[in-house]
């Protein structure tokens, strides 16, 4: 199966919008746990107070839809998240706006929810590993996180190095679908 890449904008900030839509953004999906702002990416979410590790930060929320729907969105493809082999959630906003990092400060837990993996300080970016949510032998991205850990482009779970797929599993933020299917290559050492 081909690949399709998600471009990111040409320059950070270049997601089209004026400091007007902004800040009614900022102001619409804004809580007392995170807010928008701009990133090197275009939108993203941060602390907008310290997060503690395990809290739940978020629910993705969104219509559930198809494989053929996710491929009928073009570039907006990568904004829906895998929730098993046919099925995806059209991310709304504000889950819409939580980029990538190939080291993550969150994860998406239960299906749902993004949790803090650490302490988040107030500030601070909060991103997830797309390859948690993935297993479709279909959407790679480039990734431009910035991480001295950054494997350049973002693939499904089952590229993952074997040790990061079993830190992922035993962190509890690898989607259910994708731990049914790898539950013996990716089982924790009891």
């Amino acid at each position: 199966m081909q690949s399709i890449i998600c471009e990111p904008p040409d320059e950070p900030g270049a997601c089209g919008l004026v400091d007007r839509e902004l800040a009614l953004l900022t102001q619409r999906f804004s809580t007392e746990k995170f807010y928008l702002d701009t990133c090197n990416v275009g939108l993203g979410v941060f602390a907008n107070r310290e997060l503690a590790q395990g809290e739940v930060i978020l629910a993705i929320e969104g219509p559930v839809i198809n494989f053929e729907e996710t491929k009928r969105r073009g570039d907006r493809e990568c904004m829906a998240i895998q929730l098993g082999y046919n099925n995806y959630i059209d991310t709304q906003p504000p889950g819409v706006f939580v980029n990538h990092s190939c080291d993550p400060n969150s994860g998406i837990k239960w299906n749902r929810y993004l949790v803090a993996l650490r302490r988040i300080p107030k500030g601070r970016e909060i991103r997830y590993d797309y390859s948690t949510t993935m297993e479709e032998q279909s959407f790679t991205m480039p990734c431009l996180c910035g991480s001295p850990a950054c494997r350049g482009v973002v693939r499904d779970f089952s590229t993952l190095p074997t040790l990061l797929q079993r830190k992922y599993a035993a962190l509890g933020v690898v989607m259910s679908f994708i731990l049914r299917r790898t539950a013996m290559r990716v089982c924790v050492p009891t």
